[in-house]
């Protein structure tokens, strides 16, 4: 690649203009509500989740017994190494893909959950880790708003992370914006 081409690349990377070669693990949450305080009855937040984050902690304060809806905006394509498409051949989101998918069927051993699919989106709260331990695929989907909706476990921030086997989450690429806002 040339000089010129790459010194555009690394400025459009830098400016936050979205390209899935960019894959900056960084998050950015915007919302109205105090640091370190939950979230309050009716408020959002915004989260920009980049699939190349091993562990992606949101900042956001849940409580525990509250319910929450999430609402997933993939705004580029997700990839795992070479793996775009799901078993049925759609485009990878949220809800990941099977293990058929992988070269070797012994490589499902490797991923974080083996309950879950590969590259599934996956909720985590460090404060109760394995009773928070979540797949978009465990929660309920109201078709009508397309809200995932989950109540929290325990008082606690919110992790976010793609079902992957540790070690592994630089061959992924991918971008969704995801609003985040309590229901009660």
């Amino acid at each position: 690649m040339h000089r010129a081409a790459l010194s555009t690349l690394a400025a459009v990377c830098s400016a936050g203009i979205l390209l899935t070669a960019c894959q900056n693990p960084v998050a950015s949450v915007f919302g109205t509500g105090a640091p370190g305080a939950p979230l309050a009855v009716g408020e959002e937040v915004k989260i920009d989740f980049f699939t190349n984050a091993m562990k992606l902690d949101t900042g956001v304060e849940l409580e525990a017994g509250s319910a929450y809806a999430l609402r997933i905006a993939t705004l580029s394509n997700w990839i795992d190494l070479d793996i775009e498409a799901n078993e049925a051949g759609g485009k990878l989101d949220e809800r990941g893909f099977g293990n058929s998918l992988m070269r070797w069927e012994w490589m499902g051993y490797l991923r974080r959950s083996r309950e879950h699919n590969w590259f599934e989106l996956m909720l985590h709260q460090p404060a109760c880790p394995r009773a928070s331990l979540v797949g978009v695929s465990e929660l309920a989907f109201d078709a009508a708003s397309g809200e995932y909706r989950f109540t929290a476990t325990c008082d606690g921030k919110l992790a976010l992370f793609v079902n992957d086997s540790v070690g592994r989450y630089g061959d992924n690429a991918g971008y969704a914006n995801i609003s985040l806002s309590r229901l009660d």
